[in-house]
């Protein structure tokens, strides 16, 4: 599990495990960030199911689902 969330992390990329974007960090609360998604069209649903993402532009990302922060993105863990 990565570390919680903090105010450095707003902005930076949400990439999956492949390191494709998904969004933006809007917000953080801890071990929760709220992303802005990018367009749904390359989300698979398997990784919307991992997320618990419903169908509305943006979305909450737990620290259990990231695998690693840099300076740069949130890399999430691989949905397998």
């Amino acid at each position: 599990m990565a570390r919680n969330f903090t105010d450095d992390d707003r902005d930076k990329d949400v990439v999956t495990a492949n390191g494709n974007r998904i969004g933006s960090i809007r917000n953080v609360d801890d071990d929760r960030a709220t992303v802005d998604r990018d367009d749904d069209g390359g989300l698979t649903d398997k990784i919307k199911d991992m997320l618990g993402w419903g169908d509305d532009d943006s979305n909450e990302v737990r620290n259990e689902h990231v695998d690693s922060i840099n300076d740069d993105e949130v890399r999430l863990r691989s949905s397998k």
